[in-house]
């Protein structure tokens, strides 16, 4: 049996686990068409959402999610469209007119974006549509607006786990988010992170297209 490394005895640094935590960053873009990848990651009490688009706008968004707010199923697609709201603020707001094609791997999601398009008002069973603190409008809400009135969206299915440069990122972007407000990594490793897998995404997609 071969010995262990000297760092598996080290003493593990203690991180305490966190409400919420959230990045939005900028790195290199990819000429041509807007492509924004989102994705999601649920645990029981904690929800995450990942995005990246080929603008070079990325960023994560994880929180504390008291169960008792939707059911599980619901849980999953509200954080879903989550990821796209923080994607296309981030991107119209740079980019306002352009087209954008954003990329889904969660049917359910897609099909509600779709359904807003056509000026649809449903939303995942059990979210709550009252105004939050201060007056401000639910994010779900804020985003079928943004589907119905703005022009040139177009919403795509990506299939998960194919190997998808832009969508494996904005998984593991989630997952990141996750694992930080759970305390398994620190919150400071995030500017880091975050910009630093954005640009391999980002270069792996530009070489897939080159191909």
């Amino acid at each position: 049996m071969g010995r262990r490394s000297p760092l598996a005895y080290a003493p593990r640094p203690a991180i305490s686990t966190l409400r919420q935590v959230c990045v939005n960053d900028k790195v290199k873009a990819v000429t041509g068409p807007i492509v924004l990848a989102t994705d999601a990651s649920v645990s029981p009490d904690r929800v995450a959402s990942g995005y990246l688009s080929t603008t070079g706008h990325t960023g994560l968004r994880a929180h504390l999610y008291p169960k008792y707010l939707v059911r599980p199923c619901s849980r999953v697609v509200v954080t879903e469209l989550r990821a796209v709201y923080g994607g296309l603020k981030a991107v119209l707001h740079a980019h306002p007119g352009q087209p954008i094609e954003v990329r889904v791997d969660n049917l359910q999601a897609l099909r509600h974006l779709h359904s807003w398009q056509q000026g649809g008002t449903d939303m995942p069973e059990g979210y709550d549509t009252h105004l939050r603190s201060q007056g401000r409008r639910p994010c779900l809400v804020k985003l079928q607006l943004l589907a119905e009135y703005t022009p040139h969206l177009t919403f795509v299915h990506e299939k998960a786990h194919a190997g998808h440069p832009l969508n494996e990122a904005a998984d593991s972007l989630a997952k990141l988010g996750l694992r930080c407000v759970r305390g398994a990594v620190p919150r400071t490793e995030l500017p880091r992170l975050v910009p630093l897998w954005a640009s391999g995404a980002l270069a792996d997609y530009r070489r897939s297209r080159a191909a």
